[in-house]
């Protein structure tokens, strides 16, 4: 099963991709899920979800980060293989001064062939709610004028 999601974010590419792999940072964004590693291409790490904003801990299984492209494309996957196995992406496209985020998932195994039905349109709404979020997170940081900055 595939799904994807996407908005367009007023910030730069270095902007979006800086929150994208600040892990530390991540839930100041992303309500759903946490990440503790480094971003790397090829790196594990430990990927902590819940299925929602207000759970006190969640979920936690280890992800590997298969693709990592500086500023243009993360690829992590995880779960349980045969079971559910779960490819999630992040593309960014520059799009005159906006930055077009795309959030897709591959989901594989038994668990998504039998429950697709059941369960798209609630994994839709939690897909897109992280990168609106990003998006209102990335717009409410004001820039200081420059008389204000540090030389």
């Amino acid at each position: 099963m595939k799904i994807s999601t996407e908005v367009l974010i007023t910030a730069s590419l270095s902007k979006v991709w800086g929150a994208l792999v600040d892990f530390p940072r991540y839930r100041s964004w992303h309500p759903l899920v946490e990440i503790e590693g480094t971003a790397k291409e090829g790196a594990d790490v430990e990927y902590y979800y819940r299925s929602n904003s207000e759970a006190p801990s969640g979920m936690s299984m280890t992800a590997r980060i298969t693709k990592l492209e500086p500023v243009r494309e993360m690829v992590l996957e995880f779960g349980v293989r045969g079971f559910a196995n779960i490819e999630e992406r992040y593309l960014l496209l520059r799009e005159g001064t906006h930055v077009r985020l795309v959030h897709s998932a591959n989901l594989k195994g038994l668990l998504p062939f039998i429950g697709a039905r059941l369960f798209r349109k609630r994994l839709i709404e939690k897909f897109q709610l992280p990168i609106d979020r990003l998006s209102h997170h990335l717009a409410s940081k004001k820039q200081l004028p420059r008389s204000a900055r540090k030389s």
